[in-house]
């Protein structure tokens, strides 16, 4: 008989919950097989060894998410390229556009309709930020619309053949496309397309799909609906957008990485939640939490999530109460001190990934400095353990409100799962 909930300890329940994030990335060469790019595929299993793809728009969305936001961009491609295939859903839809990330190639599927809706919304990619390649793109069509937005055209080798691919090099070149041959299987193959001028190349013959596998936590589901409803309003306040995304680990973390994110190119250093939707605007906000909903969600461990809020909550009325550092910034500090509960990785390795200023950096990893002080105080609130003013104002005047802001942050939590369903 398997244990009981009761018999399990915390760590096995934990990691029953924690799910993983995976894709494989594949290298893109030129012709002295230098690595210019990867191409980054979707895999729904760590086992797994080719696609496996019910949804493509959700592929396409795991995808996105995992390498912006999960993984990052620094760590799978470095300085170099990441090719992601875009289905037609997903191309005509402002999701991507929201996020604008430089140094991505969006892959046109074969299956999109290369027509003038195409070239419009592949032009707006383009002007977001991103790279647009035609995949599997048939060389007498190069007169369509959408090849005009176009950098790149792939060919697949093993399903086309050397011979075919070889006849598509030089309209592909007049049309202004660089050309990658996809699947090489044998360095007689490449020989023979980098003789006839193709440009770039990925396949076996250089190295299979390497597989990058990273723990994450899912976005509730119910919180996720409720945004998506919330920010179809383009004049929906912006506090109330924060307080969802505050309430919600995992968003709240996507988000900063994306602040982060090489692709996005902003690197600056934010104090919360609140700051990094006002940096990165309402549209990358929604794409966020668009790509979110769309990957799927799972549960979470509740009594370390509610823990976690019910600190946050803490940390931030605490703050208010005694004017001694800014409320919000106390609610991110309390929000991200279980972050390597939820990840199962070091705080450490955590924290250098995240754009936080020194302070809130101080106080997560070594307690130091105001908002340190004040989360140390949070922490042994939590034990029971009353801390002793000895004469020391700030101490004194957290124990004078104490009592009635922890049990404020506990209704918080409590009429927060009534919200969102029992999440």
């Amino acid at each position: 008989m398997p244990p009981s909930s009761d018999d399990k300890s915390a760590q096995e329940r934990l990691d029953e919950v924690v799910q993983s994030v995976r894709l494989a990335r594949q290298p893109i060469v030129d012709v002295d097989l230098n690595t210019i790019g990867y191409e980054l595929l979707y895999r729904a299993a760590d086992a797994d060894r080719v696609a496996r793809i019910g949804n493509s728009n959700q592929a396409t969305a795991s995808t996105v998410l995992n390498a912006l936001s999960e993984i990052g961009l620094e760590s799978l491609v470095g300085g170099k390229l990441a090719f992601i295939n875009v289905p037609a859903k997903l191309l005509f839809s402002d999701v991507l556009e929201g996020i604008g990330a430089r140094g991505v190639v969006l892959e046109i599927l074969e299956t999109v309709d290369c027509g003038a809706q195409a070239g419009e919304a592949m032009d707006r990619l383009k002007k977001a930020g991103y790279r647009l390649a035609l995949d599997d793109f048939p060389p007498d069509l190069m007169g369509k619309p959408c090849v005009v937005h176009s950098h790149y055209v792939k060919f697949d080798v093993l399903e086309s053949g050397v011979d075919r691919v070889i006849e598509a090099v030089a309209v592909s070149h007049r049309a202004g496309l660089k050309v990658i041959a996809e699947k090489v299987e044998e360095w007689d193959e490449y020989d023979r397309l980098r003789a006839a001028g193709v440009d770039y190349f990925q396949g076996h013959f250089v190295s299979r799909p390497e597989m990058v596998v990273r723990p994450t936590v899912r976005a509730s589901k119910a919180n996720l609906m409720g945004l998506l409803i919330l920010l179809q309003d383009d004049d929906a306040p912006m506090g109330e957008i924060v307080d969802r995304l505050n309430t919600d680990l995992a968003l709240s973390y996507r988000l900063l990485r994306l602040v982060n994110s090489a692709a996005i190119g902003l690197r600056r250093q934010v104090e919360s939640v609140d700051d990094a939707v006002r940096m990165l605007g309402l549209n990358a906000v929604r794409s966020l939490v668009y790509l979110s909903a769309l990957t799927g969600v799972d549960g979470k461990p509740p009594a370390l999530i509610h823990n976690t809020m019910i600190r946050a909550r803490f940390a931030e009325l605490l703050a208010r109460s005694s004017r001694s550092v800014n409320p919000s910034t106390a609610f991110l500090v309390g929000l991200f001190s279980n972050l390597d509960a939820f990840y199962n990785q070091p705080m450490a390795q955590l924290i250098e990934e995240l754009p936080l200023s020194e302070d809130i950096t101080a106080a997560l990893l070594e307690g130091r400095g105001a908002l340190g002080e004040l989360l140390e105080y949070v922490r042994f609130y939590e034990k029971g353990q009353w801390l002793e003013g000895d004469g020391d104002e700030t101490v004194e005047s957290l124990n004078a409100v104490a009592p009635t802001c922890y049990l404020d942050a506990v209704r918080w939590d409590e009429e927060l799962r009534a919200a969102l369903g029992g999440a």
